[in-house]
């Protein structure tokens, strides 16, 4: 063979060769997936899959809620739609009919009736203060038939829908299997159902052959938990991911310029600057000082330099939001301004002041506090940054909460934005009776609350927000610097939809799209 025969040959064989690689990658992309796992890296482990039983629902429900479902559905649009079952509102607000879809089974094999939902709710109520807590005026519950349940109230309930806690177990296997099993292979009936858990390592889910519903297109995804932010990063550069949650926001445009597609969701809570406003000994407690605060900060500086201009800076709800009131403006940064209002109420030279935060809490929170620290500090308030760990911070916040002599300030989560219902925010954090009412007691507040907790028009309640909110932003009950945002990044050939209207961010793999 002369060279130049050879020279074409060793050239065909080498395009041959790429053609066999290109085809197997593309073929592997197609596949990822379907018979091979999706892998989502995520940064937390579940303390149980089990949604009964979970006492920290944001690291939980981004797994449990492709394996459990809820009576009530969400839309990706964040509609309320049938889900396991229908439901119809009866008695002005205080009864809730619900009809069981027929046909559904658990993972187990067992169908679902209405037994499943009692014992459920029944769980529920034991094991998790939020959902008690949300069910205040709860009365009971009503078995009509296998497919048919009702619940009962004491008052017109507006959240028990928008809410949807509710997750539905199986009491048959609960009674088979008894709880070490209940727990540890808990079964559900959503589209995917429980593989495998390696402790401290990775959750495997797969796809529920005999779900009720549409199938999903991804038939596996395994769950690595993976703390750390850059190697979530890391992990999706070297393909070893698909997809992250969590992605932060300094790296976001990195893992853009690499590539990569992002999708941004709303979650709440909003990061805020918070004030126990019970203590009448405190700078804090008065107003002007107050609203010295919301303008020494500025916050479009905090969002644009500290957070790559990625969250939203919304003075209280979001336009989407019932209730929104577009007359509602951020307070501008004007320190000059911030040192007039000190001098009126007083403080001429300023003070000393606390500043918390919930360390290792959501993201974010430190480096917001360090930066408030700072603005204030330019006018005379000079803050002592004390970082938490969470559960110890909760603690204290539920022991300050009528304490009143207690010095707080703090930048934290404070309930208001992006959840189903803004009454959900103001009747935990500002009615006197709920248990954040240590940021800010305005007893004549409570009226419009309480008539807002009750009125099931949306119109209605819309303008009790509205009027609630209003007073809570002219009194400065918290000073609102950006929106929680959550990040998904993915590769190129991955399409994701989340889901509008919830707490936190889910990863529901029923909405994951690989062409």
């Amino acid at each position: 063979m002369d060279k130049t025969r050879s020279t074409r040959f060793f050239y065909l064989i080498c395009i041959i060769f790429l053609g066999v690689a290109l085809f197997g990658v593309r073929n592997a992309l197609a596949q990822e997936g379907s018979s091979n796992p999706l892998i989502i890296a995520v940064k937390a482990e579940p303390d149980t899959l089990v949604p009964t039983d979970t006492k920290y629902a944001v690291t939980s429900n981004p797994i449990s809620n492709n394996i459990f479902e809820r009576l009530v559905d969400l839309s990706t649009e964040g509609k309320f739609v049938p889900g396991i079952a229908s439901w119809e509102i009866m008695a002005g607000g205080k009864e809730f009919l619900f009809t069981i879809r027929k046909g559904v089974k658990f993972h187990s094999g067992d169908p679902l009736t209405t037994k499943d939902v009692e014992f459920s709710h029944n769980r529920s109520w034991e094991k998790s203060p939020t959902y008690k807590r949300y069910l205040r005026g709860f009365d009971r519950i009503e078995i009509i038939d296998d497919y048919h349940c009702k619940f009962f109230f004491k008052a017109p309930d507006v959240l028990f829908i928008p809410t949807r806690y509710l997750q539905i177990v199986s009491k048959n296997y609960f009674d088979r299997v008894g709880e070490e099993e209940f727990l540890n292979k808990p079964v559900g009936t959503g589209p995917y159902k429980l593989a495998a858990w390696k402790q401290g390592d990775y959750i495997d889910i797969e796809r529920n052959e005999e779900y009720w519903g549409k199938k999903p297109q991804v038939q596996k995804a395994r769950f690595v938990f993976t703390k750390e932010d850059t190697t979530r990063i890391a992990s999706l550069k070297t393909g070893e991911a698909g997809m992250i949650m969590d992605t932060p926001y300094p790296l976001v445009k990195d893992v853009e310029n690499a590539g990569f597609k992002t999708v941004r969701l709303y979650t709440h809570p909003p990061c805020s600057v918070q004030f126990h406003n019970n203590n009448p000994n405190v700078p804090w407690y008065h107003q002007k000082v107050r609203l010295a605060i919301a303008y020494a900060i500025d916050k479009d500086a905090i969002v644009n330099d500290l957070f790559q201009g990625i969250p939203a800076g919304y003075p209280r709800l979001a336009p989407w939001e019932l209730g929104y009131d577009p007359e509602l403006k951020q307070y501008p940064y004007d320190p000059e301004k911030a040192k007039a209002l000190l001098k009126e109420a007083g403080y001429p030279r300023g003070f000393e002041m606390p500043l918390y935060y919930f360390a290792g809490r959501s993201y974010g929170q430190k480096e917001t506090t360090e930066a408030v620290a700072l603005f204030l500090n330019a006018v005379g308030i000079r803050c002592k940054i004390q970082g938490i760990e969470a559960a110890q911070m909760l603690a204290k916040v539920r022991a300050w909460h009528n304490d009143p002599k207690t010095e707080y300030v703090g930048v934290a989560s404070v309930p208001m934005a992006f959840l189903p219902d803004p009454v959900e925010a103001i009747s935990t954090a500002y009615l006197s009776t709920g248990w954040g009412t240590m940021y800010f007691n305005k007893e004549h507040l409570d009226p419009i609350i309480e008539e807002a907790m009750v009125t099931m028009d949306d119109t209605k309640r819309g303008e009790l927000i509205k009027k609630a909110i209003k007073i809570l932003h002219e009194d400065v009950a918290s000073i609102q610097i950006w929106a929680n945002t959550s990040v998904y990044a993915m590769k190129q050939n991955i399409d994701f939809t989340p889901t509008l209207k919830n707490r936190e961010a889910l990863m529901l793999v029923k909405d994951v799209i690989i062409k």
